[in-house]
């Protein structure tokens, strides 16, 4: 009551009568006071209030929360002390310590979610070890164990008392019994000799391979005779050429063609095709003799055709409005996945500017497509002042990019790289509409597990390593520096800067973020790709600052957009401007690769020491800040590995039909007659480019050749002093003919045949047709020593002694021959004789089967 009577008089009596928000100052001055004393008040609580929420949502955060509230600078001090303390460990360690540090450094990253990382890479370890196996398990060695261990797991876990440990032994059994029971699911009866047969079957895929030639895989095979109609239990692969139109999924068609076992690996540690048809279900390959007929035309197509069928039209839809140009092959590629247009020269360079990766639909592609529909979704639906006030556009906008991104994984062929990163976007999408943050190391773990589950074999191909490898080191990258990367926005001295400097400032960063995703990427991929490819980009870095700003901006959402309006006919306007802003990226390339040139190859080096630095870059990826230097001494033991390794001498591949070795001046020779695969696969092992295929042909100086073989002169290498150590060569003896194979033995240290040499060969190495059959091609190492003694060091040959189930058969015929210990002896066939036998003696004429 006196506080009502004291304001109603203050009022009265002239004082004044503050507003909301005023204060009144010529009165009473302790008012003010008070109002400031509780503005300070509640601004210290406003404050106390988001430290507070600060400090719960970093106790809370993971690898995708932003710290961006105290930093400490680095100071050249601390780099000079943090050195010391390094020097000190290292000259005198504190293992107690350091295992403390470790054991809490891994639970606290363990409880960040890291645990999914391990386990997946547990299971990854399981797949690798069974496909290193030199000879195959049998299944219920892999079976009963893990089954057991289940078991054994599951009563843990019941009791609470499952341990970390016995999780991650689950998983690598897992591993590998899941490998093994892909291969039992695999096991076919492919064909096992060269047969000519009239075939009916399915058109199940095509691959445009030239003008007029397509690579057709039939399904559903049968065999046409006279007498009786034989269903095959496996696909084939035939080359069919001069035809004037593509063959149309789903179609029965018939030829006669000229079928062959699937071939294996060129050369050791070459591409495997016989392990490829395998996994596919593809027993035959060939080539067609005759026109294909098409028997029945397409009824109905399964959903796999239909898909199929989907992207080779869109593929012609885009070569025909782009008028069959380089860039309109490029434009398939990239949106569709087909790279069967593509000329060799384009191919090789993007390959040799760095730029092979824009070829694999994975991350960036996806991504991409994802973001763009997601944001054209919002844009679109925020339009509605219902939606936008209901708050339901993340989630339209979430559904509509899932969609967006099955459709795209649909139409770029589903590798095993889209796969991926289909499945991580998935993954951050599905996190998005259920409210959850989407932690992308463990998108990236299951992704692996989900894969390595379904397909294991991926585990050897170089697109799954180099795509899963790149995204890990990416990944561990941006969680060190995203702070850097998404900048301070609540720093108050940046927000009355100039907008030149805002603009020049984001482009800055941008171009070092570009650089250093590229030097990450490749720093990541480059030891996959120099394993399996013996091929580097040296000037990688360069190429993707010039060419994947204008595949970002302009190339993919020109492309995106001209997807959408193919169905309506309005694409020529968006492929005009994709094709010019491909034109940029192949000039950029050229460009690079010509700046590259003569330093991408590498050649054959040591397999362990690629492999040490894989596993020290995983190590230093996955390891918590402190302990990457962990990954150190895997470092230092594939540098010593690499520095005393060596490239092998002589490198015999596809049968003996193709052969490298090195001359007298130490010139790099090859004996193929015109470039071919093996050709081009002996050349690469040799650190050569196949573009100096003529400069390395052998002449005929080089060797001395006659009707019945050829004796060659083969020298080491290198010697360690440099130079020749000596004028004496090695000699080689290709035996053509089975008359000069006594004297050849006699005479040469390796002898190279194609008919099956007498046990009583004298020479040190005798590859023959059933060695080759055996083990295929071979690398030699050979030894310097002149004096005596064996003059080969090492033989790494293509398979193991015990075939694995993927390996191509030994052919019957091999089996079934009689050595010949004389000259005028025969060698037999135990089988009757068979009528498509008359080819294999140069076709002197047919002959009954009696």
């Amino acid at each position: 009551m006196r506080e009502g009577q004291s304001s109603s008089d203050k009022t009265q009596s002239g004082g004044c009568a503050p507003r909301i928000g005023e204060l009144c100052l010529e009165e009473d001055k302790f008012s003010s006071v008070l109002f400031e004393t509780d503005t300070a008040l509640a601004g210290r609580a406003t404050q106390q209030r988001t430290k507070t929420q600060v400090n719960a949502r970093n106790a809370h955060s993971n690898a995708s929360t932003r710290f961006a509230e105290e930093k400490q600078r680095l100071r050249l001090c601390d780099v000079v002390q943090k050195t010391r303390e390094l020097l000190r460990f290292v000259l005198r360690p504190d293992w107690s310590a350091v295992m403390t540090y470790a054991r809490s450094a891994l639970v606290q990253d363990w409880n960040k979610g890291h645990g999914i990382l391990w386990y997946a890479l547990c299971h990854l370890a399981g797949v690798l070890v069974y496909f290193s196996l030199p000879a195959e398990p049998y299944s219920v060695l892999s079976g009963i164990p893990f089954i057991l261990l289940v078991l054994f797991a599951f009563q843990r876990w019941r009791g609470g008392r499952l341990t970390v440990g016995l999780t991650a032994l689950l998983f690598f059994l897992a591993g590998f019994f899941l490998a093994d029971l892909r291969v039992e699911y695999a096991r076919g009866d492919p064909l096992e000799r060269p047969v000519t047969r009239k075939v009916e079957g399915v058109v199940a895929g095509v691959k445009h391979s030239g003008k007029g030639a397509y690579s057709v895989i039939f399904a559903d095979v049968t065999t046409l005779s006279q007498k009786s109609v034989t269903p095959l239990s496996y696909r084939i692969r035939i080359s069919i050429k001069g035809m004037k139109e593509a063959p149309v999924m789903g179609d029965r068609m018939q030829l006669k063609a000229r079928l062959l076992p699937p071939g294996g690996a060129v050369r050791p540690g070459g591409y495997d095709f016989a392990r490829t048809a395998f996994f596919s279900g593809i027993g035959a390959v060939g080539y067609a003799l005759s026109k294909p007929v098409v028997v029945a035309p397409v009824e109905g197509t399964s959903f796999l055709q239909g898909i199929e069928r989907v992207r080779s039209g869109i593929a012609q839809r885009i070569r025909r409005v782009l008028d069959n140009s380089a860039e309109s092959a490029f434009a398939v590629a990239l949106l569709v996945g087909k790279r069967d247009y593509l000329a060799t020269a384009d191919k090789d360079a993007l390959r040799n500017a760095g730029l092979a990766h824009v070829l694999a639909i994975s991350g960036m592609h996806m991504g991409l497509v994802t973001s763009l529909v997601f944001l054209g979704a919002r844009l679109i639906l925020s339009l509605s002042q219902s939606l936008a006030l209901k708050g339901h556009i993340h989630v339209y906008a979430s559904v509509a990019a899932l969609i967006a991104a099955i459709v795209y994984l649909g139409l770029s062929g589903a590798s095993v790289a889209t796969q991926r990163a289909f499945l991580m976007a998935a993954m951050i999408l599905c996190a998005g509409l259920l409210g959850r943050r989407a932690f992308s190391l463990r998108g990236l773990a299951l992704a692996c597990l989900v894969l390595l589950s379904l397909r294991p074999e991926e585990v050897l191909a170089p697109g799954f390593q180099m795509s899963f490898i790149a995204v890990l080191a990416l990944l561990s990258a941006y969680m060190l520096g995203k702070d850097w990367l998404l900048g301070d926005r609540d720093s108050s001295r940046r927000r009355n800067v100039s907008w030149f400097h805002k603009v020049s400032r984001v482009s800055l960063r941008w171009i070092l973020a570009c650089t250093l995703t590229s030097l990450i990427a490749g720093a990541a991929t480059g030891p996959v790709a120099a394993m399996h490819f013996e091929q580097v980009a040296p000037y990688g870095v360069l190429g993707n600052i010039l060419a994947m700003p204008l595949v970002t901006f302009v190339v993919m959402p020109l492309g995106l957009l001209s997807l959408l309006a193919i169905p309506f006919g309005a694409d020529a306007f968006f492929l005009q401007g994709m094709e010019a802003g491909l034109a940029l990226v192949l000039k950029a390339a050229y460009w690079v690769s010509s700046l590259s040139e003569g330093l991408t190859s590498l050649g054959v080096a040591s397999a362990p020491g690629y492999l040490l630095v894989i596993f020290a870059i995983v190590v230093l990826c996955v390891m918590p800040l402190r302990l990457k230097w962990l990954s150190l001494p895997a470092f230092t033991v594939s540098v010593l590995m690499f520095a005393g390794g060596k490239a092998p001498d002589l490198m015999i591949a596809d049968a003996g039909k193709h052969i490298a070795y090195y001359g007298q001046d130490g010139a790099f020779l090859l004996t193929s007659s015109r470039m071919s695969f093996a050709a081009d696969s002996l050349l690469r092992a040799g650190g050569v480019s196949a573009g100096s295929f003529k400069q390395h042909k052998v002449r005929a100086s080089d060797r001395s050749c006659d009707e019945r073989g050829c004796v060659i002169e083969i020298f080491p290498q290198q010697p360690a002093e440099g130079g020749r150590i000596s004028s004496a060569p090695i000699l080689l003896a290709q035996s053509k003919v089975a008359e000069v194979l006594e004297a050849d033995c006699h005479l040469a240290t390796i002898v190279i045949t194609q008919a099956q040499a007498p046990p009583a060969c004298r020479a040190e190495l005798v590859l023959d047709q059933k060695v080759f059959g055996e083990r295929g091609s071979a690398y030699i190492w050979l030894s310097a020593n002149v004096e005596g003694g064996e003059r080969i060091k090492k033989v790494r040959w293509a398979y193991d002694a015990q075939r694995r189930p993927w390996n191509p058969k030994l052919p019957q015929a091999t089996n079934d021959l009689i050595a010949a210990e004389e000259r005028n002896h025969l060698a037999l066939n135990v089988d009757a004789a068979r009528a498509e036998d008359a080819s294999f003696v140069g076709g002197v004429g047919r002959f009954q089967r009696d």
